[in-house]
């Protein structure tokens, strides 16, 4: 028995010994995709000014998310969906998430609504996925994912059973991520009000096919509206740009602080 116990404690002493000569093994990145919202032969939404598009206020939001991950966060690795004006399909966005195994999927986007005197509407938003269209921003749906009417066979290609058990297995692979979305989203929505100063118009769900096909928590943030001439205004101006990057930068971090 005493030589059993002498072994044991001189085998911990090597295992210990052993374990203090390894080398430091570094953290996991934390890895985000960064995605600015249509691009190329897809203008998105359109202000006022016919030169005013959607697609440029995500872009410039987008990069200086991405400048400011890099300069600050070195533990954080930024991939872009795209980094100029071209076109990427929904299917490539969500793709390129995937195959980087992303922690966290923020997809830019400027809202807007149908040209009418009477509706100016201000504020920002920040949508996780629902598979249930009843209690979903309809309108909202329609515009991002209109997108699909610029890609090759987009309607086969976007395709969605809306049979039930479809909905129930889906939800069941995806509730953590989608929980996950929804506490980020939240994270968001309290930067951008307090940091930018802008209105809260809440954390909502909708059925969005950028959201949809990816597999880690995912959400869309609408940066105001472009069709709201105060907003317009804002969001095309560079500090207005600065700040909702400068929100959405503290809103990942704060995350990214959460879960490492």
């Amino acid at each position: 028995m005493r030589t059993r116990i002498l072994c044991f404690i001189f085998a911990c002493a090597v295992f210990q010994s052993f374990a203090i000569c390894l080398p430091f093994l570094p953290q996991k990145q934390f890895v985000i995709v960064l995605d600015a919202g249509h691009g190329g032969k897809d203008a998105g939404a359109i202000g006022s000014q016919q030169t005013n598009m959607e697609k440029d206020i995500n872009l410039a939001i987008t990069l200086e998310v991405g400048r400011l991950l890099q300069a600050n966060q070195p533990n954080i690795k930024v991939i872009y969906t795209r980094k100029n004006d071209v076109f990427v399909e929904l299917g490539q966005r969500a793709r390129i998430a995937n195959n980087a195994k992303a922690d966290l999927f923020v997809s830019i986007h400027t809202n807007a609504i149908d040209k009418d005197p009477a509706r100016q509407p201000v504020g920002v938003q920040t949508y996780t996925l629902s598979l249930n269209t009843l209690n979903t921003n309809l309108e909202v749906e329609k515009r991002e994912n209109s997108v699909i009417k610029y890609e090759k066979d987009g309607e086969r290609k976007y395709h969605y059973s809306q049979l039930p058990e479809n909905d129930i297995m889906f939800e069941l692979m995806q509730d953590r991520d989608m929980k996950e979305s929804v506490r980020f989203a939240k994270m968001a929505q309290k930067q951008m009000v307090n940091y930018a100063g802008r209105k809260d118009m809440g954390v909502r769900q909708a059925n969005l096919l950028v959201l949809r096909q990816t597999y880690m928590p995912s959400v869309l943030i609408e940066v105001g509206f472009i069709s709201t001439e105060s907003e317009e205004s804002f969001l095309m101006s560079k500090d207005g740009r600065n700040k909702m990057a400068m929100a959405i930068y503290k809103a990942i971090v704060e995350y990214y602080k959460s879960v490492k």
